[in-house]
């Protein structure tokens, strides 16, 4: 039976498929969080004048298959992020305009309680644009953490979250409570305060597994939103991605002229 490990097709296939064709859970996991790095990366103009990284180098940089590698660059294609060359490499195929926000909030209430449900708990090394946005040494040791979060009975927003440890372990436990807004919950039970922070927000279209996690169709509207959490002092702790459900999702925000 051939693997699936090094077949991008099915590490990325369509919403509802995935459990049908027995695609490995981590193939899934790891084609997202490489996305979701490179992407990163992409947005910061870390390969503006130069090819990505080939297949081979992806895979140990990331600690992944080709197949989880090969998936991640064909979502980014599909996005118009980048394009892959036959005999040249992939290359940045467009970036977006910056637009800043301001303020720190969770989700509001407005119909039942928001629930976070947390899908993976993980303990990986630093690599990529992760050394950098976390300021910390390579293969420091990271905690990932995806979640899921439910405002009463619907899936709104899909998260996932690199951060410090050992600051970050309490986390860790399974027994961590999450529910309400996610600041609030961090501030507790990591016993710190949350300072200035780096978001950006977009308008996206929702992938294979964005669709999926969030049960709605591939191409509809989504809002993604990137951030990095600082400590009061200043120090990076944070790095996460999420992914909103366009209708069920208001942002608001106050503003000052400067």
């Amino acid at each position: 039976m051939p693997s699936t490990r090094d077949d991008p097709r099915r590490a990325a296939s369509g919403a509802g498929s995935r459990a049908a064709s027995g695609v490995r859970q981590d193939v899934v996991d790891a084609a997202a969080a490489v996305r979701d790095l490179l992407r990163a990366a992409l947005m910061r103009g870390m390969y503006d004048r130069q090819a990505l990284p080939d297949e081979a180098e992806l895979q140990r940089t990331y600690g992944v298959s080709r197949g989880a590698v090969r998936a991640a660059l064909e979502l980014l294609r599909d996005e118009g992020l980048v394009e892959r060359l036959r005999g040249a490499g992939t290359f940045v195929a467009a970036r977006k305009t910056l637009h800043r926000s301001d303020g720190l909030h969770g989700l509001e209430r407005p119909a039942g309680s928001v629930v976070h449900e947390v899908l993976q708990r993980a303990v990986l090394p630093a690599h990529g644009v992760l050394v950098d946005l976390l300021a910390v040494e390579p293969a420091s040791p990271l905690l990932r953490l995806d979640r899921r979060t439910r405002v009463g009975t619907e899936h709104v927003a899909l998260w996932t979250s690199y951060l410090r440890l050992p600051l970050a372990e309490p986390l860790a436990d399974p027994a961590a409570d999450l529910e309400g807004d996610y600041y609030d919950a961090v501030e507790r039970l990591l016993g710190v305060r949350i300072g200035p922070s780096e978001m950006t927000t977009e308008a996206v279209l929702a992938d294979r597994l964005v669709a999926r996690a969030l049960a709605v169709e591939v191409g509809a509207p989504v809002l993604r939103l990137e951030r990095v959490l600082h400590l009061a002092g200043g120090e990076p702790f944070e790095f996460g991605v999420g992914r909103f459900r366009g209708d069920r999702l208001t942002l608001s925000s106050t503003r000052h002229r400067q």
